[in-house]
């Protein structure tokens, strides 16, 4: 009867554990998107054909910024309405971005929405954009950033590091798991490239950028590289993402994402 009893309890622990771990798993999934970055050595030579959704992507030269290069926050993180088609290598369709303004004059936040995930921004008074939350699409939980995670400072400079810091909050329903979960980011002007995409052959900046999450029992880190057109935005995207719970990789991937034509301003 011990034996059961104990048998029973192992269970019920198991199950706890199980319980505890689902709001974890379910906070790190959803950061699907989030602009981080991975600085890719000796990718010059490299070209991404077109797998029929119009994606390719080559990296021709690279070369350290010029010592006087700059970005504004909103080229490297637009926030404006507008409606974009990007397309991932090796995929079969591409995909639509919507960013769309709401919230009133006092309190202006843009809402970018594409399959997997929907997230809230604003714009500090101070220039900053900052991420507050964002939604996963596939089961609706929501990962809240407590304070909001800055994401790009008002004018970001060659030879600069910016770095923000915020608790993580997933909401579940009418769940809250408060477990204590931080994130950070990290975002540099790394390199000037000349790249090819399906906007053309020219010249752009690569940010690179580190995001990492932990919380109890599971930790996620995610390197991406993201190329900015200068006075135009985000053009092509490269990622590496791997998420650790209890020790094990139950998830390592790379995506690269380009931006195709016929992308404009919401009417």
């Amino acid at each position: 009867m011990r034996a059961v009893n104990k048998s029973m309890q192992q269970r019920r622990d198991a199950a706890d554990a199980g319980a505890r771990l689902s709001p974890t798993a379910a906070a790190l999934t959803l950061m699907t998107l989030l602009l981080v970055s991975f600085p890719f050595a000796g990718c010059a030579t490299t070209q991404h054909a077109n797998h029929g959704n119009g994606a390719q992507f080559e990296v021709i030269t690279e070369q350290a910024p010029d010592a006087d290069a700059e970005v504004k926050s909103q080229v490297l993180e637009p926030t404006r309405a507008t409606v974009e088609r990007w397309a991932a290598i090796g995929d079969s369709e591409p995909f639509e971005i919507r960013m769309s303004v709401t919230g009133s004059a006092e309190n202006e936040r843009w809402t970018r929405s594409e399959p997997s995930t929907t997230r809230v921004f604003a714009r500090t008074s101070t220039g900053d954009v900052i991420l507050i939350e964002q939604t996963d699409a596939s089961d609706g939980a929501t990962t809240r950033f407590i304070p909001p995670l800055l994401l790009a400072p008002p004018l970001l400079r060659a030879g600069q590091e910016c770095t923000g810091t915020s608790v993580v909050q997933t909401i579940r329903g009418d769940a809250v798991d408060n477990d204590g979960g931080r994130a950070q980011r990290t975002v540099k002007l790394a390199s000037k490239d000349r790249i090819r995409t399906p906007l053309g052959e020219f010249n752009a900046l690569r940010f690179d950028a580190v995001f990492t999450m932990k919380v109890p029992f599971a930790s996620m880190r995610r390197e991406t590289s993201t190329w900015v057109r200068p006075g135009d935005g985000p053009v092509a995207i490269r990622s590496v993402e791997k998420i650790l719970v209890m020790g094990v990789v139950p998830r390592n991937r790379s995506e690269t994402r380009v931006r195709l034509p016929a992308t404009g301003f919401t009417p």
